[in-house]
């Protein structure tokens, strides 16, 4: 297998896994409050269970917002980087090579020699490239294996040997406090130890028929880390499986990081940060889960769940859902409060654990937003 091919993969796979203020009392509406909503509906003979979770800590009104890419300016970029990556916050600024970038956002600062890059914009955070390398990919790529899903329990996630799951987030506090984003708790929690390390490089020879004999120490270990970004109040959608809503390009907006077990930040990335939400209509109050529900009830009457979905609500929540679209270069953003209904796919339709089938309400008026 192509090893550029392979590494690319990695990557595309660590941004699905894997979006900044760890939640504090000054945060605290970033800190979500779990229920459990358990009923039957019958929607004209067609029988819906509910048993899903829910957050009950939400704002009183919403609206619909008109947003910007957001980009960290130099000096705050290179003081993230002296917080995630000491003694690299004064590498050289690299301009892009290709003629008609966008010149507010495309800049970076890069390191060769020790691979390190950090950027501004669309692809904003920091990476030591150069030591996510092939041994690192194969070491990680196949498992999709102890994955966590809100809410969790944090005594849940299985430590590594040489840093417990504590002591990695008290590392993390200062480096996602310099981001200067508003997050949530963790929605996703991977642990890649020696035992996976070694089942992924056995996995990869055998289907690749391929003869890789890498070693790894205890200190190689590393957590994957996914954080939900918060927006005027509410969760940015996340959902990795589709990316089209109502015929409209969706953007999916989070912080991953990767932390290897000595302590060494390998990647803080987030896609699409967004930034300068502008008011497009008044704000509302959202309907309440109560009348969601009814709402729902009567949306499933006269229509018919797909066949590869079980009829099962596992999670309801209220969301911004993010439209993307280009100006020139640029992306602009719309931001849709949504009440989610999230369903499983049946088995042969798994893709991983995290996937779900998602159907979209306006939190305001209740429309239908799939009309996929």
């Amino acid at each position: 297998m192509n090893h550029k091919r392979r590494i690319l993969c990695f990557f595309l796979l660590m941004s699905m896994l894997s979006s900044a203020h760890l939640p504090s009392a000054g945060a605290s509406s970033c800190v979500p409050q779990w229920e459990r909503v358990q009923r039957e509906l019958d929607c004209q003979g067609q029988k819906i269970v509910i048993d899903a979770v829910t957050d009950t800590n939400l704002p009183e009104t919403v609206c619909e917002y008109d947003a910007s890419l957001r980009v960290m300016a130099e000096e705050k970029l290179r003081a993230l980087v002296s917080v995630a990556a000491p003694g690299y916050e004064n590498m050289p600024l690299v301009w892009p090579h290709a003629p008609g970038g966008d010149d507010d956002y495309a800049w970076s600062l890069k390191d060769e020699e020790a691979g390190v890059l950090a950027s501004p914009g669309i692809a904003f955070g920091i990476n030591r490239y150069r030591e996510t390398d092939d041994r690192f990919s194969i070491g990680t790529l196949m498992s999709f294996t102890r994955i966590y899903k809100e809410p969790f329990d944090p005594k849940a996630v299985e430590g590594l040997k040489e840093l417990s799951y504590p002591d990695a987030l008290k590392l993390l506090e200062p480096i996602l406090a310099a981001t200067e984003l508003s997050l949530g708790e963790p929605r996703f929690v991977k642990v890649y130890n020696l035992d996976t390390f070694y089942s992924n490089q056995k996995n990869e020879n055998e289907i690749f028929h391929e003869n890789h004999d890498y070693t790894w120490q205890a200190s190689d270990e590393i957590y994957t880390i996914q954080y939900p970004i918060y927006i005027q109040g509410l969760p940015i959608h996340i959902q990795g499986s589709g990316t089209v809503v109502g015929k409209k390009s969706v953007s999916h907006t989070y912080l991953s990081i990767i932390l290897r077990a000595d302590g060494t930040l390998l990647e803080l990335h987030v896609s699409d940060p967004i930034d300068a939400p502008v008011a497009t209509v008044p704000e509302a109050k959202p309907l309440s889960l109560e009348q969601m529900l009814d709402v729902y009830a009567q949306f499933l009457s006269s229509c018919t769940l797909p066949d590869y979905v079980e009829s099962r609500v596992s999670r309801i929540s209220l969301e911004y859902l993010v439209w993307e679209d280009y100006v020139g270069f640029r992306p602009v953003y719309h931001l849709v409060p949504v009440w989610c209904f999230y369903m499983p796919y049946l088995p042969d339709e798994v893709i991983t654990e995290e996937h779900a089938y998602v159907e979209y309400f306006n939190a305001v008026t209740g429309e239908y937003l799939n009309m996929d």
